[in-house]
């Protein structure tokens, strides 16, 4: 980090987010709002299209949105209609038709694990998504009451009205647009980025680009050169057929992953279609194969489009006068729906290194710190995801074996160690995950050993069955409250004031700073 305080000229930093979607309007309006007196400029190219499929979202995206950049509830599930989402439902680990929930939210994965071998009886939410239910009931008298403020869940958007009200959302912020293609980025001999040549001959300079240009990685990779680390020996998939299909039946409120024969296909379920997405290997299936096993499963199935990725992520995140966020600085297949998670952390990142910057005795270290955190964070993930192809027994074809036998675990060996000597376990007190992230760490990797059946001591519980039996029995009467999804929505439309209490409600989990992500106690964490 070069910049400390504001520019040499006196004005307010310059910042400039070069590229749009879902990951540069994040990270404009996320500026904005935490420094109105900064000038943010986002650029993109009308001409260059959005990847556009269907997002799957964490428990991060709902306070992300409506705490920290103030969007309003009510306008997203008018302009937007996402649905919820309640967890993921993994068809996956043991062969026929077995698969496991894995809820948000608190949950009792081990006490369920040992009384009924069955995770979907985990918790209120589970139950919820077992029965395709949504966190509103309706009451004796007809009434009907919200659990959102207490129960844990994200949302499900379509990508194309998503971008747009977030676009929609930069202006009414003031955030400067234009519609221009860069022709040419001019860096200087000490490696930072000089000036943008667009292709109607304008020059644009900023103090900081945020490159948001997407797998192009225009700014981070193509100008800088930032070296790119692969996760290929953890992760077999480079390629994904994506396309709609007609809902059959109500919405679902979670995501599902389902196996595949050479990977897994995903379901993302939104107001009158779910998106499909069959993520493969092309050393084990070519399109061809993979499309025609996807329209056999998936009748009605719309036209299908080709993704083609590489899953790793950059040395740096932010280097010299460049910050990169979303696809232009790392991706992972989405198994774990981390996409958009993991743009909110950068996010965060980028905040706290944008307030460095303007502070005159900082040590100008965050940016080195920040690339050790970002990156430790990232491969994280790279070995959390690595344990899912591991150990999924569902089927026995050339690609399932191989990810059996040869996919690399090593970050996380000594875990999987510790889990098939004592059992599963639950970090209560400290430092709980390995990295600060809200979402996965010690109790996501256990959720997906005992879904997978990965063998263990059995655990022991201080729960008694009886206590077990009337919980289990208490969720299953408030589960036969619920609505519908379908129902749900339509209610919530009618009764916007359930949305607002969500974002205002004292105690409510999303008006509230918990869920959060912490950069503080990331680098904390990361550093040993």
């Amino acid at each position: 980090m070069e910049q400390s305080g504001p520019a040499a000229d006196g004005r307010p930093l310059r910042i400039g987010v070069i590229g749009g979607g879902t990951a540069g309007y994040f990270a404009a309006l996320a500026i904005k709002r935490r420094f109105p007196h900064i000038d943010v400029m986002i650029v993109e190219s009308s001409r260059i299209p959005i990847i556009g499929v269907g997002e799957a979202t964490t428990t991060l995206m709902p306070p992300f949105l409506h705490a920290q950049l103030g969007l309003d509830i009510v306008e997203l599930f008018h302009e937007v209609k996402p649905t919820f989402k309640l967890g993921i439902q993994f068809d996956w680990g043991l062969p026929g038709d077995y698969y496991f929930t894995y809820p948000f939210g608190e949950a009792q994965p081990v006490e369920a694990h040992v009384f009924e071998r069955d995770l979907r009886l985990q918790s209120l939410t589970s139950l919820l998504m077992g029965e395709r239910r949504a966190p509103i009931l309706r009451g004796p008298e007809n009434e009907l009451h919200s659990l959102l403020p207490s129960l844990k869940f994200a949302y499900h958007l379509d990508n194309a009205p998503f971008v747009a009200f977030l676009a929609k959302s930069a202006r009414r912020m003031g955030i400067d647009h234009v519609d221009v293609a860069i022709d040419h980025v001019v860096t200087s001999g000490e490696g930072r980025i000089e000036a943008l040549r667009s292709n109607d001959g304008r020059e644009l300079q900023f103090d900081l680009y945020v490159d948001a240009t997407g797998f192009r990685s225009l700014l981070l990779e193509r100008s800088l050169g930032s070296p790119f680390q692969s996760y290929a020996s953890s992760l077999f998939c480079d390629t994904a057929i994506v396309a709609t299909v007609p809902q059959r039946d109500s919405i679902q409120p979670y995501t599902t992953a389902e196996t595949m024969d050479c990977g897994w296909c995903w379901r993302i379920p939104v107001e009158g279609e779910d998106h499909r997405g069959y993520v493969h290997s092309s050393a084990f299936i070519d399109v061809d194969a993979a499309m025609a096993e996807m329209r056999a499963k998936n009748p009605g199935m719309g036209e299908p489009w080709v993704v083609r990725f590489r899953s790793g992520r950059h040395r740096e995140f932010w280097r010299k006068n460049v910050v990169a966020v979303g696809n232009a600085y790392g991706f992972v297949e989405p198994l774990e729906s981390t996409a958009l998670h993991m743009v909110i952390i950068e996010v965060a990142y980028l905040l706290a290194g944008i307030e460095a910057m303007q502070d005159p005795n900082n040590d100008e270290s965050f940016a080195a710190r920040a690339n050790d955190a970002v990156g430790a964070h990232w491969d994280y993930l790279r070995w959390f995801l690595s344990v899912h192809y591991k150990f999924n027994r569902r089927l026995d074809t050339p690609f399932w074996r191989a990810s059996r036998a040869d996919v690399d675990v090593s970050g996380v060996r000594h875990l999987l160690d510790r889990f098939e000597r004592e059992g599963p376990w639950v970090v209560k007190q400290g430092q709980r995950f390995e990295v600060g992230d809200p979402a996965f760490g010690y109790s996501g990797l256990m959720m997906m050993l005992l879904g997978q059946r990965v063998p263990c001591p059995e655990p022991v519980v201080t729960m008694s069955r009886e206590a077990w039996q009337l919980q289990l029995a208490k969720y299953r009467g408030l589960v036969q409250r619920a609505l519908p999804q379908d129902e749900a929505l339509r209610a919530l439309r009618e009764h916007p004031e359930m949305l607002v209490r969500l974002t205002r409600a004292p105690g409510s989990w999303c008006a509230s700073d918990a869920e959060r992500f912490s950069v503080a106690n990331a680098m904390k964490s990361s550093s040993g």
